[in-house]
């Protein structure tokens, strides 16, 4: 009996047991769970410490290593000129041609075998010279039966008249007979006159061009023989804009250019200016006259015309290699004359007041003064020769390069070659 009740009681304590047992394990897993995580979060954290005591001490290296100067680059040899202020004068563009004062393509009137030929293909002729004979064999021979003609015509007048006088013969035939004689004498002169147009003349004075007639050809009547040219002097039309018409006007001196010689302008006047303005263009047309007593200037040539104007103005100019174009804007290099990093580069404002004495300038090894660059954005406006004109950027007396400039950056050192200066040239070309 008692050993049942042992075997009871055991029983009951199974579960209990059980209970308690897993109770413990869980607990046990629990704890040890999160002793891992705690591992897990402990570790993350000293690497974030980690790297940012790395972040930080690469930061530091890099700073030290921004802060060292690089090696500054060599002074670039370069040439200098100054700005200087010159007295221009207004000036218009405008795009012509040449023509000739008189010029005409040289025909025949009548018709008529080519006898002779008395010109070359190119030659000059005064007005009147013989160009062309035509052949006048049967036009003399007209014209000798037409001078017997008249003059027996004269004779028969005057005995009509003898007898007239006696009343032998009435006043009708008289009449008739001295209406004869009339018309024999007219178409002696008419034929005197066909004869003459058989001698092809110039009819002014002038340049011949090629010939288009051969000894012993047939022309017809219109048919070309040569043309001839007028040109000294010669005429340059032009056009300029409406705006201009109220300061444009006969005696105003003009240049011109042409592809032909595009080194040598030449000087001529306005001589005549249309009376009205074109409606589809609004343009208005302008005549001038040059000498051109060399004769190199030709009708139907292009011309570049510049127009100049009587008023006066006072601009600075710098030499034209001294100024770079670019799409962003027009740019010169300033040499600041003053001690070698005085002043910072783009310090636009304090680069005059800065100035000293070039003597004060660093000396490079070889003894030549080392000055600094600053790129200047300019406004350029006219070009006249070699020189330029700034409007905006510059002021009268700055030096700036003309040569060497893609070697340079702002603030790049220099060296100033002894051929500082381009040679003295007008900006302004004269003609011959």
């Amino acid at each position: 009996m008692p050993r049942l009740q042992v075997a009871a009681g055991d029983l009951l304590a199974a579960p209990l047991i059980r209970r308690m047992a897993q109770r413990l394990a869980h607990e046990k897993e629990s704890v040890f769970g999160g002793v891992f995580r705690w591992r897990i979060l402990a570790g993350f954290a000293v690497l974030a410490v980690l790297a940012l005591v790395g972040y930080w001490i690469w930061s530091r290296m890099a700073g030290e290593r921004g802060s060292e100067e690089p090696p500054e680059m060599p002074p670039v040899t370069v040439t200098a000129a100054r700005a200087e202020v010159e007295v221009w004068r207004t000036e218009l563009d405008a795009i012509g041609h040449l023509g000739a004062v008189q010029g005409v393509q040289v025909t025949t009137e009548v018709a008529g075998m080519v006898e002779a030929i008395g010109f070359e293909s190119g030659a000059e002729v005064e007005q009147g010279s013989t160009l062309v004979q035509l052949n006048t064999d049967i036009d003399r021979a007209r014209l000798a039966r037409l001078e017997a003609e008249a003059e027996q015509a004269r004779r028969d007048l005057a005995r009509i008249r003898e007898l007239a006088q006696r009343r032998f013969v009435s006043e009708s035939e008289r009449e008739q007979a001295a209406t004869r004689v009339e018309t024999l004498e007219a178409q002696v002169r008419e034929q005197r006159v066909l004869i003459g147009k058989k001698r092809i003349e110039a009819p002014f004075s002038g340049v011949l061009g090629l010939r288009y007639v051969n000894l012993g050809q047939y022309l017809e009547p219109g048919q070309a023989v040569v043309d001839l040219q007028s040109i000294a002097p010669i005429y340059a039309d032009f056009t300029l804009p409406a705006r201009h018409y109220g300061v444009v006007g006969p005696g105003l001196p003009i240049r011109v250019q042409v592809d032909a010689y595009p080194d040598r302008p030449f000087e001529g006047e306005i001589s005549a200016v249309s009376p009205g303005v074109e409606q589809e263009t609004h343009n208005f047309n302008v005549r001038a006259t040059l000498p051109n007593s060399d004769r190199l200037l030709r009708p139907g040539m292009f011309a570049d015309v510049i127009v100049t104007l009587p008023d006066r103005r006072r601009v600075v100019t710098v030499p034209a290699t001294a100024v770079s174009y670019s799409p962003y804007g027009d740019v010169v290099f300033l040499i600041r004359e003053e001690e070698d990093g005085a002043t910072p580069p783009g310090d636009h404002a304090g680069r005059r007041e800065n100035r000293v004495d070039p003597a004060t300038s660093s000396a490079s090894a070889s003894g030549q003064r080392i000055y600094r660059v600053q790129r200047v954005f300019v406004t350029a406006g006219e070009r006249r020769g070699i020189r330029v004109e700034i409007r905006k950027g510059i002021e009268p007396g700055d030096r700036v390069v003309t040569s060497g400039q893609l070697k340079l950056s702002d603030g790049a050192r220099v060296l100033i070659s002894d051929e500082d200066v381009l040679p003295e040239v007008d900006p302004i070309p004269k003609g011959p």
